[in-house]
């Protein structure tokens, strides 16, 4: 599988890292990561990437061949220089899938990191290479440390009128219970006033019916 490599248009020449590959610039992009060669950092995203010193060294190498192959010997060269170790080509497998696991790429179906039998390896993501970051992790990390307070702030204000409304829905029950009893006073005190009243009437009608019954009877 080729791999296609660009430089994008930069403010400055280009650069060598302290691991004495040549670099065209700082930053190499690929996919959605972004390698900051100088500081030896790695970006997912924007959001900084934990990773091994060995893992960087490993992908600095294959990153800086992109398209070529790596052999293993290369690898072990540049990892462990001054090692004589007999376990060197194991540290090697195990460096190479480390590395796989932090960009989320698999010896299956490979993406960033291909295996190539009885050789080496090979880097076959598209890379791109610049000395300007592309959304730094430095950018996103200070919007996240100045939006913070802000969304602190509105995470309170909003509680605030939550409690509110809370209490204000409390009162309008409450004075709608002193509301209804207030009512329901006023009107068995009606009933109890009206009540002498009727039964004087009923005694009135009954007397006066009795008169006429005896004045006419």
């Amino acid at each position: 599988m080729s791999t296609q490599i660009s430089a994008i248009a930069d403010d400055g020449s280009s650069e060598k890292v302290s691991s004495a590959l040549a670099f065209p610039a700082r930053y190499a992009r690929f996919g959605g990561f972004q390698a900051d060669i100088e500081r030896e950092e790695l970006y997912q995203n924007g959001q900084r990437v934990k990773v091994q010193a060995k893992l960087f060294q490993a992908l600095v190498l294959l990153v800086s061949r992109a398209g070529e192959v790596v052999t293993r010997e290369e690898v072990r060269r540049q990892l462990w220089p001054d090692a004589f170790l007999a376990n060197l080509d194991a540290n090697v497998n195990t460096t190479i899938n480390k590395l796989r696991q932090v960009l989320g790429d698999s010896p299956e179906t490979p993406v960033c990191v291909e295996t190539i039998p009885r050789r080496g390896y090979s880097f076959i993501a598209r890379v791109e290479f610049s000395n300007v970051p592309s959304e730094s992790a430095e950018e996103v990390a200070k919007t996240v440390v100045d939006t913070a307070p802000q969304v602190q702030a509105s995470a309170r204000l909003l509680s605030n009128e939550r409690l509110q409304m809370f209490a204000r829905v409390i009162t309008l029950l409450f004075a709608g219970m002193i509301l209804g009893a207030l009512l329901t006073f006023v009107w068995f005190f009606a009933q109890g006033k009206n009540q002498p009243a009727t039964n004087n009437a009923r005694m009135s009608a009954s007397l006066c019916e009795r008169e006429f019954q005896s004045l006419w009877g």
